[in-house]
């Protein structure tokens, strides 16, 4: 059985609007949120297949 993990990229930073998405580094949000969400990930045996 597969398991589908969907997730939301963390909170980016939008002063510079020149930027691509990929280019565009974390807020201080996304900073503190993407650590957590690999926590979160690491504590469920959950390892995504890229």
């Amino acid at each position: 059985v597969k398991t589908l993990l969907i997730l939301r990229h963390a909170k980016s930073s939008w002063n510079n609007l020149d930027l691509p998405d990929y280019d565009r580094p974390l807020n201080k949000r996304g900073k503190r949120d993407a650590p957590r969400m690999g926590d979160f990930l690491r504590h469920q045996d959950l390892v995504p297949d890229l």
